[in-house]
């Protein structure tokens, strides 16, 4: 068993090598606090505490609201991670990996505008009511984006599962169709009104959910070298 001694040594030169890590990670966190600090000085009628503190307390909302949409961001963050860690392990490997490394940059890329999307309302408050756009604009720039993805790692999406990720993407599309049609069609039938809104969510978090299990198995089979259609 380690002595207090020997433990704080340990500490020491663990922080020694780390230095770098430490700093790379620090950074932004200080440089994100410095921003927000900013902005609630020059921002009228916002204060420290309605940037940082969490919005269910801002608002004064009970600790229950919105908790499917929180869970959906658990799923963005989660499959953003499973792409990062797996182009981190695929980069040290010696055998090459380029189509892999290459789709997973890719669809690191997508899911993080995908997660943002989602977290900060781009395209339902930001791009029509700040950029002053039709909400259109957005969904066919990310239609445009998907072919693109779909495009440039074809050969590696075909020596995948695609199964899921065809699925993920047709409850995507499932969800903006339903998210397109006119509120003002539903809104003196309450009923059809409440049934749009449950399946439209429904079916973008089933979609979430879909994209965070083909990335996960993607992930282990690539990193395992274990061949689709086998167990995982």
């Amino acid at each position: 068993m380690k002595t207090v001694k020997q433990l704080r040594t340990d500490v020491v030169s663990q922080l020694q090598y780390l230095w770098k890590a430490l700093f790379f990670l620090y950074l932004p966190i200080a440089l994100l606090f410095l921003l927000v600090g900013v902005l609630s000085r020059v921002t009228a009628n916002v204060s420290l505490a309605f940037l940082l503190r969490d919005i269910t307390a801002t608002a004064k909302l009970p600790f229950f609201a919105g908790f499917v949409s929180q869970l959906g961001l658990i799923l963005w963050s989660a499959s953003l991670t499973i792409c990062l860690f797996a182009l981190v392990v695929l980069q040290r490997r010696k055998a090459d990996f380029s189509a892999s490394k290459r789709f997973l940059v890719h669809s690191t890329i997508l899911t993080a505008i995908l997660m943002l999307d989602d977290s900060f309302l781009f395209h339902e408050e930001i791009v029509p009511l700040y950029l002053h756009l039709d909400e259109l604009v957005v969904f066919v720039v990310y239609a445009l984006v998907g072919i693109g993805f779909v495009i440039l790692n074809w050969r590696e999406i075909l020596s995948s599962e695609y199964a899921l990720l065809l699925l993920a993407l047709a409850l995507f599309a499932a969800s903006i169709a339903l998210d397109a049609v006119p509120k003002e069609v539903l809104s003196a039938r309450y009923f059809w009104e409440q049934l749009e809104l449950f399946l439209e969510d429904g079916s973008k978090f089933a979609g979430m959910a879909t994209w965070l299990l083909y990335f996960a198995r993607y992930a282990i089979q690539r990193i395992g070298g274990i061949q689709p259609g086998h167990s995982t």
